[in-house]
C-alpha cells in the first residue's frame, strides 16, 4: 500500500527552523527539509547514521554532520541543554545554537528502530552504524536550532536562557575544539589524530607533510608510546590516500637477521618494476636493533633513490646516542622527525584525553562528555612515563569507571592516583626539587611494591600496574630491576 504522508508531517515541514528526533539509540527519527538545506544532507543520507557525541574523522558528509548535531550525553539523562553547532561549507562555516530537549518516546515509536523519515518499518535499512548504547533508554531527544546565525544571539543572553556549570561549559568547549581541529586536519593527511597546538607538535606536523610529499628517507625518533608508529603511517598514507602503496613492516627486535634480509630483498624485487603512481614504505620498526651487518644493505636501499620506494623508520635513541654507527641515523633519515614526550607537551594533554574520551563513547554502553576540572589539572600534572600510550589506556579504563558524563579523578586508576599521593609528599626543606628523577623514584618504588605483592610473578605485577608484560620488562631494565635469569628469557 502506498504510503501518504500525515498532516503532521506536512505540518512539520512548514516550520521554517532546523529540528529533529533523536531516539534513545541516538539514531533519527523525524527531521524537516529545513535541516536538510541548513546542513546540505537529506533525510535519506542522515538515516542509520550514529549521533553519537564525538568528533568523527570520517570523510563522509552524512557521518561528518551526525557527529556536529550529535547532543551532549547529558541530554539523554533527562536534562536540557543550549549550545553551539557548526556546520562546515565549501568555504565558510555555519554556526547556530540548538536547543536540546529530552522526552519520553511513545511505545509505537520505541519498536521501530529501523523505521524511515515518516515512521513506516524497514528491514533493508542499512543500519551498520548504529550502537546500541542505551536500549532501555525510552529517552529520545527533540532538537530545535535557531533559524539564524549565532552572532545574532549575545553570550549574556545564552547564559540567562541556558545556565551551565563551569565545568560541563569547559568540556563543552574541549568537545567543540576538538572537532574543529579535527576537520581542519581530514582529507588528504591521516593527522586527526596528531592532536596538539603546541609549537613542537605544530614543528612535527609540517615535518610530516614535508617527507609525505617527498621520496627521501625519514627517521622518526621518541620514546615507548609517543605514536611514532602512527606518524609512519599518517606519512606514507599521506602520500596518496586513495591509491595507497604497500606498507610492510619489519620489527626489528624480533625478527633475526636472516629474515630482515629476505624481506628486504623481496620488497625490492617486487616493486622495483612498477609503475611509479604508487609509493611503497619499507618501515624499519625499532631501527636501532638492526645488527650492524645490515647497516650496507639499509643504506644501499635508502639511496637507491627507486621513485616508488622508500624507507620510514623509528627508534627510541637521540641522533647522539648511536655509539656502534654514528652516521647510519643519517642514511635512515634525510627528514628526521623527533617526536617529543607527553610531559613536554602538556597543554595538548586536555584535547588528546578528550579525543580518547570520545572515540570510546562510539562502542561503548554509555556515553561521556568530558572530564571535571580536578581531573584535568591531574592528568596535566601527572609524569606520563608511557606517553600518549600510558593516557589512552588511563582514559579507556576511566570511561568504564565513571558513573557519571563527567570523568572525575577519583575514576582514575588507582595506581596513577596513588602516584599522584606520593609526590604530593614533598620534603619540608626549601631545597629545589628535580621533578624528572623524583618521579622516577616514586614509579620505581609502586614497580618494586608490585613485585612483592605478586611474589616476583611479572604477569602478576604487570596486572597490578595496568600495563603490559613488555612494557613492565622495559620499566625494569631501566631501573636496573631485571634479575638474570628474567633477562635470558
Amino acid at each position: 500500500m502506498k504510503f501518504r504522508p500525515s498532516k503532521l508531517i506536512r505540518f512539520f515541514q512548514t516550520i521554517q527552523q532546523p529540528f529533529f528526533f533523536l531516539d534513545g539509540d541516538a539514531s533519527l527519527l523525524f527531521c524537516n527539509r529545513a535541516l536538510e538545506e541548513w546542513t546540505g544532507c537529506n533525510a535519506e543520507q542522515l538515516l542509520g547514521q550514529s549521533f553519537r557525541y564525538r568528533a568523527a574523522t570520517s570523510r563522509q558528509k552524512q557521518e561528518l554532520i551526525a557527529a556536529a548535531l550529535a547532543p551532549p550525553p547529558e541530554v539523554f539523562l533527562g536534562r536540557r541543554c543550549r549550545i553551539l553547532l557548526t556546520i562546515d561549507r565549501v568555504t565558510s562555516q555555519s554556526r547556530r545554537y540548538a536547543d536540546f530537549l529530552p522526552f519520553r518516546i511513545p511505545p509505537s515509536l520505541q519498536s521501530s528502530q529501523n523505521s524511515n523519515q515518516y515512521g513506516v518499518q524497514n528491514s533493508d535499512t542499512p543500519n551498520s552504524n548504529q550502537q546500541n548504547f542505551s536500549s532501555s533508554n525510552s529517552n529520545g531527544v527533540f532538537v530545535l536550532i535557531d533559524g539564524s546565525d549565532a552572532s545574532a544571539t549575545s553570550p549574556e543572553r545564552l547564559v540567562q536562557e541556558q545556565p551551565e556549570t563551569a565545568e560541563r561549559q569547559a568540556a563543552t568547549e574541549l568537545h567543540q575544539a576538538l572537532l574543529s581541529f579535527r576537520r581542519r586536519q581530514a582529507g588528504r593527511f591521516r593527522w586527526d589524530r596528531m592532536i596538539g597546538a603546541s609549537q613542537v607538535m605544530q614543528r612535527v606536523r609540517r615535518l610530516a607533510r614535508l617527507a609525505a610529499d617527498s621520496t627521501a628517507s625519514v627517521l622518526i625518533v621518541g620514546e615507548p608510546g609517543t605514536g611514532k608508529e602512527h606518524l609512519a603511517s599518517a606519512i606514507h598514507y599521506g602520500q596518496n590516500m586513495e591509491h595507497p602503496g604497500a606498507f610492510v613492516p619489519i620489527e626489528c627486535q624480533i625478527l633475526g637477521q636472516e629474515l630482515i634480509s629476505a624481506t628486504i630483498y623481496a620488497f625490492r624485487k617486487r616493486f622495483q618494476r612498477e609503475e611509479t603512481s604508487r609509493r611503497h614504505t619499507l618501515f624499519l620498526k625499532d631501527a636501532e636493533a638492526l645488527p650492524a651487518t645490515l647497516y650496507p644493505l639499509i643504506a644501499e636501499l635508502a639511496t637507491a633513490g627507486y621513485a616508488n620506494q622508500r624507507l620510514i623508520a623509528t627508534s627510541t635513541l637521540a641522533l647522539n646516542q648511536w655509539t656502534n654507527h654514528e652516521l647510519f641515523p643519517v642514511v635512515l633519515g634525510t627528514i628526521t622527525i623527533e617526536l617529543p614526550p607527553l610531559r613536554q607537551r602538556k597543554e595538548d594533554i586536555p584535547m588528546l584525553a578528550q579525543m580518547f574520551l570520545e572515540e570510546h563513547n562510539e562502542t561503548a554502553n554509555r556515553q561521556r562528555s568530558g572530564f571535571t576540572s580536578e581531573a584535568l589539572d591531574f592528568l596535566v600534572q601527572y609524569y606520563w612515563p608511557g606517553n600518549i600510550d600510558e593516557l589512552e589506556q588511563l582514559v579507556a579504563e576511566s570511561h568504564r569507571q565513571s558513573v557519571s558524563t563527567l570523568i572525575a579523578a577519583a575514576d582514575f586508576p588507582a595506581r596513577i592516583r596513588n602516584v599522584r599521593e606520593a609526590a604530593a609528599q614533598v620534603p619540608a626543606d626549601n631545597k629545589p626539587i628535580e621533578l624528572e628523577p623524583f618521579l622516577q623514584n616514586i614509579e620505581k618504588e609502586l614497580i618494586e611494591r608490585a613485585l612483592h605483592l605478586a611474589d616476583n610473578n611479572k604477569s602478576k605485577a604487570a596486572e597490578l600496574l595496568g600495563i603490559t608484560r613488555p612494557r613492565l620488562y622495559r620499566r625494569l631494565e631501566f631501573f636496573g630491576l631485571l634479575d638474570s635469569e628474567s633477562a635470558e628469557h
